[in-house]
């Protein structure tokens, strides 16, 4: 019998999009021009099912989207790019391996405007090689020095070999047993907690939507763990992810905020040079420039990327910021501002690890 009174309220029931990272799928099912996507039905429409069923980079998407029920973010994922590339060639993995890393490149020649980066191939030597391309990409100090710009990368994947070792920074791997690959654990996990970026918040201890528990021993576990390889695991009745690591072992947190220092610096030291219609080579626009580097370190404190001093409350770093006095002669001929040295505590670093940087830039004559 119905009840006479029914009342439902919701008030911000569903989370709201998210558009903070720059992710990219990449499909290795046919050649189609890169594009961005707001929506499944978009990428169904692009990427139509085959033999009645939905494509993986379809799947791997929804995974990414459909988050909202165990989600602890307020945001959701809904803007990813896509790119289809014609089958792989070679008669190994490791030649198709091969194959799609160039595919890579030559599409960073038109468009190198993303971050995250995610496949339709699990395979081990693909996995590592994907891995490898996104550990390549961030750029020494000697490169940025010649002229190479940074576009560094990071590369979620998914496995479902027990053994697979490793050990790169840029990346984070999920295990999933073979039967249950096509659930797309990589993307559920991304969709799960990347939503926070780039507040800082540990990767552990969430619970991706739709992916099932692997069955495994404890041994393993245990293996998975050594290798620095995510799982969902099972303790005292609760699921959760362990451990949220990158593949060398640092937290993925960790790897992403300092990142995302690097992006915020670079970005407020344009604003900088955008808005001021000369900054001097004096003291005064040497503390423009510190100040670019002050306001992204105080915006990584208030995200909890860098750590805070627990008596003060202020974050722990130290900026050094040079005086004109400083300034060699050709320096100075060059209108080239001495470096600026900082380094900071990032929050729940492996041991404790500070991140090192030096801000070089060019003045306005």
């Amino acid at each position: 019998m119905p009840k006479d009174v029914i009342v439902v309220v919701n008030i911000d029931a569903k989370p709201r999009a998210s558009e903070a990272l720059d992710i990219l799928l990449i499909s290795t099912a046919g050649a189609k021009d890169i594009a961005t996507y707001r929506s499944l039905d978009e990428v169904r429409a692009a990427f139509p099912d085959v033999a009645g069923k939905p494509q993986r980079i379809y799947n791997k998407c929804a995974a990414m989207f459909n988050q909202g029920k165990t989600t602890l973010a307020e945001t959701l994922i809904r803007k990813v790019k896509i790119v289809g590339f014609p089958a792989l060639t070679g008669e190994t993995d490791k030649a198709k391996a091969t194959d799609l890393i160039d595919k890579i490149k030559t599409l960073q020649e038109t468009d190198n405007d993303w971050y995250i980066l995610l496949t339709d191939r699990d395979e081990d030597d693909i996995v590592t090689a994907l891995a490898k391309f996104a550990e390549d990409s961030e750029p020494t100090e000697a490169e940025l020095g010649a002229g190479i710009e940074d576009h560094r990368k990071f590369y979620f994947g998914q496995t479902d070999n027990l053994a697979l070792v490793g050990g790169y920074r840029r990346s984070a791997i999920i295990y999933s047993d073979t039967l249950h690959l096509d659930e797309e654990a990589d993307a559920a996990y991304l969709g799960n907690v990347g939503p926070f970026y780039p507040v800082s918040v540990t990767w552990k201890f969430k619970r991706p939507q739709g992916i099932t528990m692997p069955d495994i021993t404890d041994a393993q576990r245990e293996a998975l763990e050594e290798a620095n390889i995510n799982f969902l695991t099972e303790e005292y009745k609760r699921q959760y992810v362990k451990n949220g690591t990158c593949w060398d072992g640092e937290f993925i947190d960790v790897q992403m905020g300092a990142d995302y220092i690097a992006h915020r610096m670079r970005s407020e030291l344009y604003d900088v040079f955008l808005q001021n219609a000369k900054v001097p080579y004096t003291d005064a626009g040497f503390a423009l420039v510190a100040a670019a580097v002050f306001a992204s370190l105080n915006k990584a404190v208030s995200l909890g990327v860098i750590a805070r001093d627990p008596e003060s409350g202020a974050g722990i770093y130290n900026v050094v910021v040079p005086k004109r006095s400083q300034a060699t002669d050709d320096q100075a001929r060059a209108r080239q501002m001495p470096d600026v040295v900082w380094e900071a505590l990032l929050e729940g670093a492996v041991h404790s690890v500070k991140v090192k940087g030096t801000l070089r830039a060019s003045l306005s004559a």
